[in-house]
C-alpha cells in the first residue's frame, strides 16, 4: 500500500515537472515569441491591414528578419577578435579601430539597403500609405518602448537602509 502511494506521489510529480514549457526565459525563449506576436500585432494594426494583405505580408517580412539576423552574425563576428582583445586589456591600434569603423559602414548600408529594398518590394502588398506607415513604425515602436521603460524605472533608494525603521 505504501509502495503504491510512493510511486503514484513519485509519477504525478513527474508529470508536473515534465509538463512545464519547453523553451527558457530570454534570448530565444518564451519571450522572444512573445515580443514576436506582440509586434505583429501592433504592427497589422499600425498598417491596418486586410487579412489577404497579411497573408502576403508576413512571410516577406521574416524573410526580411532572417536576412537582417544574417547581417548581424556575421558582424558579431567581425567585431569580435577586437572586443576580445580590449576584454583582455590588449592594446588596440588605430588600424584596427579604423577597420572596425570601415565594417560598422559597410554593415549599416546592408541593413539599409536591405529596409528599403523590403519596403519597395512591400509595394507589391501594401498601398502607398501603408508603405510610409511601414517606415514610420519602428522608430515608433521604440520611442514608445523607451518611455514605457522610463516610466516604470525606480531608481534605488539612497543609503540602502530605511532611515528611523527600528529592528527588535
Amino acid at each position: 500500500m505504501k509502495r503504491n502511494i510512493i510511486l503514484s506521489i513519485f509519477l504525478i510529480a513527474t508529470g508536473l515537472l515534465l509538463a512545464q514549457p519547453g523553451k527558457p526565459k530570454g534570448p530565444g525563449g518564451q519571450y522572444s515569441e512573445r515580443m514576436e506576436m506582440m509586434m505583429i500585432w501592433k504592427l497589422t494594426d499600425h498598417l491596418e491591414l486586410s487579412e489577404d494583405q497579411a497573408e502576403k505580408f508576413f512571410p516577406a517580412m521574416r524573410v526580411h528578419q532572417k536576412e537582417l539576423m544574417e547581417i548581424r552574425k556575421e558582424e558579431k563576428e567581425l567585431f569580435n577578435p577586437t572586443f576580445t582583445k580590449v576584454k583582455k586589456g590588449e592594446k588596440v591600434s588605430k588600424s584596427d579601430v579604423n577597420k572596425l569603423l570601415g565594417n560598422i559602414k559597410s554593415f549599416e548600408e546592408k541593413k539599409t539597403k536591405g529596409r528599403i529594398n523590403f519596403i519597395k518590394k512591400s509595394g507589391d502588398i501594401l498601398d502607398p500609405t501603408q508603405q510610409v506607415k511601414l517606415l514610420m513604425f519602428e522608430p515608433t515602436v521604440k520611442q514608445q518602448m523607451q518611455r514605457r521603460m522610463k516610466e516604470s524605472y525606480r531608481p534605488p533608494m539612497r543609503g540602502g537602509k530605511q532611515k528611523n525603521k527600528r529592528r527588535f
